[in-house]
């Protein structure tokens, strides 16, 4: 029964990618999907009773919620596919809902949010830097990409206020606070004696470059790993935590 659904299976993926010329990425997809079924069910019957016993139990795989759907997804287009091109049973799975996850964003603490922060000082660029970063990440609540793009004209040291680019070129404003702004004095300082050229954009490579959103994620792992935090924390992490 296996090698049956096997090829069935393969027969799907040769009419996802030459009819109707899906991508080789999103076929191996379904592909993937279907796999995880197959192995599944063994040598058992592609049935209604089966499948719903597969989702069931699909939730000690510790899938995600969008992954459930993915899956969910793709098993229902191949059952509508060998109903009309293999002559196989018609089997309706509409009726099995995937729950949404309400599992809320990990959060990291106050403390551990300053940990990050006071893990770097202001005696080199990189330092102040990456101290920086933090701070702006955590007190302004803002996305890696807005953070990227604040350029040294965005910000307005006498009111103590700054300007992100969001979606859509959206500018929004907001405030300063002091320990923000401390920091933000002693890194300009810095910044301006490691570029003596000013450029625009607030935070540089140590090439000198733009800082990009990958060196973001690796300043945050690199240092909530050196502070011995053992939650997976990205630079979204600190978004959540801020709100």
């Amino acid at each position: 029964i296996k090698s049956k659904i096997n090829q069935l299976i393969s027969s799907f993926s040769e009419y996802l990618l030459y009819q109707k010329g899906l991508s080789q990425n999103t076929v191996d997809s379904y592909t993937s999907d279907l796999t995880k079924l197959s192995n599944y069910l063994q040598n058992q019957d592609l049935s209604k009773t089966n499948i719903d016993n597969f989702f069931i139990d699909m939730s000690e795989f510790h899938y995600s919620a969008s992954t459930k759907k993915r899956i969910h997804s793709s098993i229902k287009n191949f059952l509508k596919y060998i109903n009309e091109n293999e002559d196989y049973e018609s089997i309706d799975i509409s009726d099995i809902k995937i729950k949404s996850s309400n599992k809320l964003p990990e959060v990291l603490s106050i403390s551990d949010i300053e940990n990050m922060i006071n893990f770097y000082n202001h005696e080199n660029y990189l330092e102040s830097r990456n101290r920086t970063v933090i701070d702006v990440l955590y007190s302004t609540g803002c996305r890696v990409s807005e953070l990227c793009d604040i350029n040294l004209s965005d910000i307005d040291l006498d009111e103590k206020y700054l300007k992100l680019k969001g979606k859509g070129s959206k500018q929004r404003i907001v405030p300063i606070g002091s320990k923000l702004y401390e920091n933000l004095i002693e890194y300009l300082n810095v910044r301006n004696t490691f570029l003596q050229n000013r450029g625009e954009p607030l935070f540089l490579s140590k090439s000198k470059n733009k800082l990009d959103r990958t060196a973001v994620f690796r300043i945050i792992k690199k240092t909530a790993k050196n502070i011995s935090l053992h939650a997976d924390v990205h630079p979204h992490t600190l978004r959540h935590s801020a709100a």
